[in-house]
C-alpha cells in the first residue's frame, strides 16, 4: 500500500521544507497545490517533488483541497498544512502502519496537537481524519475550517501531528472575511459552519455578534454535540467579556446538557465565581475541573490543561483567600510538579517560601 501526501500553500517560504522533510520517511508520493504565491514557495516545493500545481483561489479551502486530492495516485492519502511537522516517532507510526496497511483501514485518526509548554508537552489538541483510503466519497467540504466525513473502518493511533506556526504569524481576518461574504451573499451556513463562524467573530473580538451566532447554533436541531459544548463554553466567554456574569453561568451551565462536565466548562464557572469574591464556590468548581476527565477520543478540542494545571493553579489562590494557607500549598505543589517553568508557578513559590513553605 502506498500513501500520498497532500498540502496546499500559500507564500510559505518560511516553514515548508521543514514540513516536507519529515515526511520524508514513509510518503510515496508528494503533491503540492499553490494557491497564489509570491515568494519563492513554489521553488521549494519542486525541490520535493514534481507534483506541484497551481489553483486559482476561490475563498474556498475545500475546493482547493479538492483539487490537490484529484491528482493523488496512491492507495492511501493524508494531508498537512505548511507549517504542520511530523516528529520523528508519529513518521515510524505511520510508516509502520502503510508496510503492515491490506486496505481493510478506511480512516486514521491521529491527535492534532495545537497548543504545547515551553519544553514540548502537549497544552490543546484534537483528534483530526488524517490519512485516508483514497475513493471517491472521501473529500473535504466546508469553505473554511474543512473536513472530510470520516466512515467505514476508522481507527486512532496516539502519534501525533504538531501545528507548529510560526509565533509572529497570524491569519487575521481571512476566514471570518471568507464566511462574512458567504453571508451576505445569501448562503445558509450548516450548522457545523455557524459553529466555526462564530469561533471566527469570538477570536477576533466581535463578542455580541459571536454571542449571536453561538446561540442561533445552540438552537439549531443538529450539530455534533461537542461542539455544542464548546460553543455553551465560548458563549460563557462572550457573556463575561460583555460584563453579564448570569448569562455567562446560564451558558457554562447548559454545557451539562450536552455530556458531562468538562474541565473547561467547570475552569469558566469557576473562573465567574472567583470574579465575585466567592472563593468557595470557586475552590469547588475549579475542584471539579480537576476530577474531570478530558474525551480525547471525541474529537472536541481538549484544553488539557483545565483538567491540571490552570484549576490547580487558580485553586491555589482560592484556598489562601479563604485563609486555608497550607491546602493552598497543597495545591501549589501540584501545580508546580506540572509546570515548574511557569511565571504563575514561579511567583506562587516565591510567597510560599516568603511565609515559610518550602
Amino acid at each position: 500500500m502506498t500513501l500520498g501526501l497532500c498540502m496546499i500553500v500559500k507564500n510559505e517560504s518560511a516553514v515548508l521544507a521543514r514540513a516536507l522533510k519529515s515526511v520524508a520517511s514513509f510518503a510515496d508520493e508528494i503533491v503540492i497545490v499553490d494557491t497564489g504565491s509570491t515568494d519563492n514557495t513554489v521553488e521549494i516545493a519542486r525541490g520535493f517533488t514534481d507534483k506541484v500545481y497551481s489553483y486559482k483561489w476561490t475563498d474556498d479551502f475545500a475546493a482547493a483541497r479538492n483539487f490537490a486530492l484529484s491528482h493523488v495516485k496512491s492507495d492511501y492519502w493524508m494531508w498537512l498544512d505548511a507549517d504542520d511537522i511530523v516528529p520523528q516517532k508519529t513518521a515510524a507510526g505511520i510508516a509502520a502502519f502503510m508496510r503492515d496497511a491490506d486496505g481493510s483501514v478506511d480512516v486514521v485518526m491521529l491527535p492534532y496537537v495545537i497548543g504545547t509548554t515551553a519544553d514540548g508537552k502537549p497544552t490543546f489538541s484534537y483528534y483530526r481524519e488524517r490519512i485516508l483510503k483514497n475513493r471517491a466519497d472521501f473529500f473535504w467540504q466546508g469553505r473554511v475550517h474543512e473536513a472530510v466525513q470520516p466512515r467505514g473502518n476508522v481507527i486512532r493511533r496516539a502519534f501525533p501531528i504538531v501545528h507548529a506556526k510560526p509565533s509572529e504569524r497570524t491569519n487575521g481576518t481571512r476566514n471570518l472575511d471568507i464566511y462574512r461574504k458567504a453571508v451576505a451573499s445569501g448562503a445558509t451556513l450548516t450548522a457545523r459552519e455557524r459553529y466555526y463562524y462564530a469561533r471566527e467573530l469570538f477570536f477576533n473580538g466581535f463578542m455580541s455578534d459571536a454571542a449571536v451566532e453561538f446561540s442561533g447554533f445552540l438552537d439549531m436541531p443538529d450539530g455534533f454535540y461537542v461542539n455544542k459544548i464548546d460553543a455553551c463554553v465560548m458563549l460563557s466567554r462572550c457573556f463575561s467579556s460583555m460584563g453579564d456574569a448570569q448569562s455567562a453561568l446560564a451558558a457554562a451551565f447548559r454545557s451539562f446538557v450536552y455530556g458531562l462536565p468538562t474541565g473547561e466548562a467547570c475552569c469558566e464557572i469557576g473562573g465567574i465565581y472567583f470574579a465575585r469574591d466567592d472563593f468557595k464556590r470557586a475552590a469547588y468548581w475549579y475542584e471539579c475541573a480537576t476530577r474531570a476527565k478530558p474525551d480525547m477520543d471525541s474529537g472536541a478540542f481538549v484544553d488539557l490543561s483545565a483538567y491540571g494545571f490552570t484549576p490547580l493553579v487558580w485553586l491555589t489562590v482560592c484556598y489562601d483567600r479563604l485563609g486555608d494557607v497550607k491546602k493552598a500549598f497543597r495545591f501549589h505543589k501540584r501545580a508546580r510538579k506540572l509546570r515548574p517553568e511557569h511565571s504563575s508557578v514561579a511567583m506562587n513559590q516565591a510567597y510560599f517560601e516568603r511565609l515559610g513553605y518550602k
